[in-house]
């Protein structure tokens, strides 16, 4: 079952796959380009039992993604969208052929980690995929947010063609010490307004300088109970979230309240004035990430300043097959001068001493579901543990690899 590129003559059959798995209306018939920062793979259904010409039996798209990596590093991510097979060729392997030749183009084309939104989380983490993150959002009171005071010194402004520069410029600068948040890069993301009825406000001081920005769409209030879907309240300061929570009340002469989506953690929930905020009762979308070359993630990091050390690292991977990508070995890790070195290393030898880094701390053995968890950054190797993943670590070890991959834990906000 060869898995090959996608091309132009097959978006529309490949369109016509997916809209049958997830709905939507019918497909142009007509070939025309996939996107130019994706990747489309696929099987063809003629080459397989009972198959014929011009449909294709599975397929996927891996977007060409970067993310913040912490403390201002970044990292090239597979985002992985639109798996699909054929009901006619389901049940026969042909899904684990399509995701092992996903993950081994993503290797390929040097992108250490991957991630997606799984509709089943269980399938995926049958090839080494971990949920590391959730995204929630809360519905608030306007009447609660009429409690806030007025922040001197800050203005809003208009989001307009000509001032969404500055906000796309703060957005980076404001998750560049984030785990996982897209960096919102072109083509994917495309310069100029979003469509379909996004706005949004910047907020600055008096003598210019952006503080920060909220953003939302008008909806039907009568069908979702709110009128405003905020997508993102970022600022510099917790007086500047104030100030933009603040600027959301003027809606009350026609809204009750707002929903307001957030990033894990998300340092708006210590400014909310009332105790009227709830969750939705969507449902919650899950966000799994994979190791897909273990030292490249390592090293796409910074480390922590005044850090200095090495460990052994252990990753153990019987997901996929061997030689489909490089998350399982043994390396010695090491940190100095804020920088991260993970060399080869023999697996059985853990007796090996540290280089110019300093000593060597002992041995982390990961399997690959909590690798995939903690080379995200943010969470800590006794996270792993009460999950029940697989893990030994000497403790010296386990303490310098937390210290090593401390940090917010990952958030992820796919589009402004």
């Amino acid at each position: 079952m060869p898995v090959r590129d996608l091309t132009p003559v097959d978006h529309p059959s490949y369109r016509v796959l997916t809209s049958d798995a997830f709905g939507g209306p019918p497909p142009d018939p007509e070939p025309r380009p996939f996107s130019p920062g994706e990747i489309p793979i696929g099987v063809d259904s003629s080459g397989l039992p009972g198959g014929v010409e011009g449909v294709i039996a599975a397929g996927a798209r891996i977007r060409r993604d970067r993310l913040a990596w912490g403390e201002g590093a970044t990292v090239a991510c597979g985002g992985i969208g639109g798996v699909a097979v054929h009901p006619a060729h389901r049940g026969g392997g042909l899904f684990r052929e399509l995701i092992t030749a996903v993950l081994a183009r993503c290797d390929a084309e040097g992108m250490p980690v991957s991630m997606l939104y799984p509709s089943n989380p269980s399938i995926y983490r049958r090839f080494g995929y971990q949920v590391v993150a959730s995204l929630h959002s809360v519905i608030i009171p306007l009447l609660d947010l009429q409690q806030l005071p007025r922040v001197p010194g800050r203005r809003l402004v208009p989001v307009t063609e000509e001032t969404m520069p500055r906000l796309r410029t703060l957005y980076r600068e404001l998750t560049a010490g984030d785990n996982a948040m897209l960096l919102r890069e072109g083509p994917l993301f495309p310069e100029g307004l979003p469509g379909e009825g996004w706005t949004a406000l910047l907020l600055e001081d008096d003598a210019g300088t952006d503080h920060g920005y909220v953003s939302w769409n008008r909806v039907p209030s009568s069908e979702r109970g709110y009128g405003l879907q905020v997508h993102e309240l970022l600022g510099r300061t917790r007086e500047d979230r104030i100030a933009l929570l603040r600027s959301l009340s003027s809606w009350s002469t026609v809204l009750e309240q707002v929903c307001l989506r957030l990033r894990t953690d998300d340092p708006v929930l210590d400014v909310l004035p009332g105790a009227g905020a709830r969750p939705t009762t969507d449902p919650v979308p899950l966000l799994m990430m994979r190791v897909i070359d273990t030292a490249a993630a390592l090293e796409a990091r910074r480390a922590p300043a005044g850090l200095a050390g090495s460990f052994h690292l252990v990753v153990e991977d019987s997901t996929v097959p061997e030689g489909t990508c490089r998350s399982g070995g043994a390396w010695l890790v090491s940190a100095a001068d804020g920088a991260i070195s993970a060399q080869p290393a023999k697996a059985a030898d853990t007796t090996e001493t540290a280089d110019t880094a300093g000593t060597c701390e002992g041995t982390v053995r990961l399997g690959i579901h909590a690798a995939s968890l903690l080379l995200v950054g943010g969470r800590r190797v006794a996270d792993a543990r009460r999950l029940g993943m697989d893990i030994e670590a000497d403790a010296e070890a386990e303490r310098f690899l937390d210290a090593l991959l401390a940090g917010p834990r990952p958030s992820v906000l796919d589009s402004f």
